[in-house]
């Protein structure tokens, strides 16, 4: 129920000014058909997604569009979802794919010998037409016996969770990220359009399937003034 509330609430604010006042939770819920609580959590997702600004005893304002997306970290979904989420145009500046020669901590995460063969899609990212994110994933060339064919994520409509349900449906079951700060360097800070030096997120990323069998590995690269990432526990 909240996320209905939730899509209906960003429907009614995009014709809203902004700093222009909301109704109250009440006659928002009337309005909308459902529960004031319903209302009030999903105002609570705005106000942290920046979407609206809640001021005690004054109401619930809407707020300027903030320079850097906020990306939520509570579920599984694409770069691409998560920013658009927030009114966003992501568009695909480059992308390739190619197979390569598994190695390192790569071949490890995926648990198979080094130099096995597999997948290497590269893709950049940009947002409201910045580059914004770097992203290299790796995939086995087949999984559970079905060969792997990574070529739609060429496309900004396919993500990585996509293209493996496309192959098995139901096949994704959960990802572990790793955030830390970085430094851009060479060739990231010229993809990135960025400084050398400048701050960037990293995120190390595994996609497991039942069972805990890895899937796929990759590495994000995203510039801390286009995006903003949230964890909500």
């Amino acid at each position: 129920m909240v996320q209905t509330t939730l899509a209906a609430l960003r429907e009614l604010i995009a014709g809203y000014e902004v700093g222009q006042k909301l109704p109250n939770e009440k006659d928002l819920a009337d309005d909308l058909n459902v529960s004031r609580a319903s209302v009030r959590e999903a105002l609570g997702v705005l106000a942290n997604e920046q979407v609206v600004t809640r001021r005690w005893g004054a109401g619930t304002f809407v707020s300027p569009t903030p320079v850097a997306a906020m990306l939520s970290m509570s579920e599984i979904q694409s770069y691409r979802d998560r920013v658009e989420a927030q009114g966003r145009t992501v568009t695909l500046l480059d992308a390739t794919c190619e197979p390569v020669a598994l190695s390192g901590g790569v071949a490890e995460e995926l648990a198979v010998p080094e130099g096995t063969a597999g997948w290497l899609v590269s893709r950049l990212f940009a947002v409201d037409g910045m580059p914004s994110a770097s992203m290299d994933e790796h995939v086995p060339l087949d999984l559970m016996g079905v060969k792997i064919d990574p070529l739609p994520m060429l496309s900004v409509e396919w993500d990585l969770f996509r293209m493996l349900r496309h192959h098995l449906p139901d096949l994704v079951q959960h990802t572990v990220t790793d955030l830390s700060a970085v430094a851009a360097r060479g060739v990231d800070a010229e993809r990135l359009a960025v400084r050398q030096g400048d701050p960037l997120i990293r995120g190390d990323q595994v996609t497991y399937g039942a069972g805990d069998v890895p899937l796929a590995v990759g590495v994000s690269l995203q510039r801390t003034d286009r995006v903003r990432l949230r964890i909500t526990r």
